[in-house]
């Protein structure tokens, strides 16, 4: 019984996801920007995924990065979604690194795995909605992070090679 109710949990955590994918894709992002203290909010994030053993997982924040004039709950759930994603591009475990730095005037925020990497032929169509390659996927995860991210005033880029993981790159102005 216990078993079966762990499973409902799960299942219930995954379809509350595929809801709120749905709806920040399907509205335009109401904004509450305030001082945001990134380092916090990267730990509260990769908290709220459930990480493998066979995953390790680091942060490093530099020294005197500033905290940022953002929405918490988006950066959260930008940050949320790119950790899930990078756990699921390693099914036989690996290494996530998010890192947080300056960068002329603006700050970098990077969630790098060391999966399998995007292939080719799938980087054009990365931020589309409903594309995914997952079997269980939606496609909705990372068409809101772009949304929610570019809604902050920010970008998201991404670098990857098949075979050695991928680096999604949030980078945000320091003023605003």
């Amino acid at each position: 019984m216990l078993e079966s109710l762990l499973s409902i949990n799960q299942n219930v955590i995954y379809i509350s996801k595929i809801v709120a994918d749905l709806q920040d894709y399907a509205k335009i992002p109401s904004i509450q920007k305030e001082k945001v203290d990134v380092e916090k909010a990267l730990r509260e994030a990769l908290s709220s995924v459930s990480i493998p053993k066979e995953v390790a997982t680091s942060i490093s924040v530099d020294k005197g990065f500033p905290n940022l004039n953002l929405d918490p709950a988006c950066l959260r759930r930008t940050l949320t979604n790119l950790i899930l994603n990078a756990v699921q591009a390693m099914p036989d475990g690996g290494k996530i690194s998010i890192n947080a730095f300056c960068q002329r005037d603006n700050a970098v925020i990077s969630v790098e795995d060391t999966g399998n990497g995007i292939p080719e032929e799938v980087k054009a169509k990365i931020f589309a909605p409903l594309f995914t390659t997952k079997s269980k996927g939606q496609g909705f995860g990372l068409v809101v992070v772009k949304k929610l991210t570019e809604a902050m005033g920010g970008e998201v880029k991404f670098e990857s090679e098949k075979g050695k993981g991928a680096k999604f790159v949030l980078t945000f102005p320091t003023s605003g």
